[in-house]
């Protein structure tokens, strides 16, 4: 049996025990009890039935393919999706076949677990049983994010590939018989995995040669390096960003009805934590005013939605504030009463009233003063495309980037910090929303980030 023979039928064998001890642990926590034979026996044979549909479905949306084992960070939405619509087409099936049961409540239990189950097992229990090899790569590009990703995937040990060749792009428009060499390369080096940007100049001539190897032969897998790089890194390579690059995600990523939900989200939720943080004002105002008499609430005023000012409010935990021109140059001190607000982010408790207002939002690109906007936006090319969004109290930069510049100009963090928040632009969607919350919480608790 071949390797990648083995591989998929160790993948089959442990996605149908995932579905069958889905189905027990869903009776048991259905009816809290121990789940008896007979209410077993009714419902093992539908499932069974179910459980072989669902493979095939499986198959279909591509998570049986070879990329999807080195790819772990594919399958979190994949599986996802695909459950949901397995548990669809269950809720049809039981309509159309009178098996004798209507597990309305049972299916609806039964998704979140066979996804935790999967996902568990997909992740971290399969390479028990199929022992992770390296598969041989070869990387064809050029610049500072081709050498970050090759030190990232050859020096982190949780990936199952591994670098043995990298060749500059450019090579291939100026290194005779180009092709020829490649696949002299890739069959000496037993190159399993080629990583490029098919779009690349550099090696258009080649990717006839490697086109028919990895898709009609079989004889190594393709892997995009910009999705590559984005699926490693959870921000977007700066040099792909073209024109047409906004042209095409960002009319992707538009969704009135995931926009209108959003803002319900953000109102309810600000809403709901007015009463705690209310019961907690009357403290804060106290101490502030005890230390050194000063005003407790300053404005500010950020860069908002579609480049539109809007004027910030928090409670005040320096000796002073500037903004315009003069933020960029002045140092403030920090209060004692100003520490303690911001480490325990108590201080951002009255930008409820943003978000309220329709400002703000929970999740989304952290707001930035005018006069640093204009800077960056004069320095950074699509800058301002950050702004396409509405400003969030948290959002993905500010969980992923922790050396965000936090005082003054920093252009080299600040463009850092865009990727991550092009990646939110491009990727936004309910799922990635709670997983920034979880993980504000997770910082808020350990009171780091920034």
């Amino acid at each position: 049996m071949g390797e990648r023979t083995r591989e998929l039928f160790i993948l089959i064998i442990g996605d149908a025990i995932c579905f069958s001890l889905a189905l027990w642990l869903t009776l048991l926590l259905r009816y809290l009890e121990w789940p008896t034979e007979a209410r077993l026996d009714a419902h093992l044979g539908p499932f069974l039935l179910l459980s072989s549909l669902w493979i095939i479905v499986f198959y279909i949306a591509g998570l049986y393919d070879k990329h999807t084992v080195m790819l772990k960070k594919l399958l979190f939405a994949r599986i996802i999706n695909t459950q949901v619509f397995n548990i669809i087409v269950a809720a049809v099936v039981f309509l159309a076949v009178p098996f004798g049961i209507a597990p309305k409540t049972n299916l609806v239990i039964y998704l979140f677990v066979s996804i935790a189950l999967m996902m568990a097992w997909r992740l971290y229990l399969f390479n028990f049983f199929s022992p992770k090899r390296l598969h041989r790569a070869l990387l064809i590009a050029d610049g500072d994010e081709a050498v970050e990703l090759a030190d990232e995937i050859n020096n982190n040990d949780r990936y199952n590939y591994s670098f043995v060749r990298i060749i500059d792009e450019r090579a291939a428009l100026h290194t005779p018989n180009f092709e020829q060499k490649l696949l002299e390369l890739i069959d000496q080096e037993s190159i399993e995995v080629i990583v490029a940007n098919p779009g690349g100049e550099h090696i258009e001539r080649v990717l006839p040669a490697i086109f028919d190897l990895a898709f009609l032969k079989f004889e190594f897998t393709f892997l995009d390096f910009y999705k590559l790089y984005e699926d490693t890194f959870d921000r977007i390579p700066m040099s792909s960003l073209r024109y047409e690059w906004f042209i095409n995600h960002v009319s992707q990523s538009q969704s009135p009805v995931y926009d209108l939900l959003k803002r319900i989200i953000d109102i309810v939720g600000a809403l709901i934590l007015f009463v705690p943080a209310l019961l907690i004002y009357p403290f804060v105002i106290l101490a502030i005013k005890l230390e050194d008499g000063g005003p407790v609430f300053y404005k500010t005023d950020r860069v908002g939605q579609f480049n539109q000012p809007i004027e910030m409010i928090k409670f005040r935990t320096m000796t002073g504030r500037d903004t315009g021109e003069e933020a960029l140059k002045t140092k403030h001190t920090v209060t004692n009463v100003g520490a303690v607000l911001r480490r325990t982010r108590l201080d951002e408790l009255p930008q409820l009233w943003n978000v309220l207002k329709g400002d703000l939002s929970f999740i989304g690109p952290r707001p930035e003063m005018p006069a640093l906007v204009s800077v960056y936006a004069e320095s950074i090319p699509y800058y301002n495309m950050r702004h396409f969004l509405k400003p969030g109290l948290s959002g993905w930069a500010q969980i992923q980037h922790l050396d965000a510049p936090r005082q003054g100009i920093d252009t080299e963090k600040t463009l850092r910090k865009l990727s991550y928040d092009l990646h939110y632009l491009r990727c936004r969607s309910f799922f990635l929303d709670l997983e920034i919350m979880l993980k504000t919480l997770r910082i808020l608790i350990m009171r780091s980030g920034t």
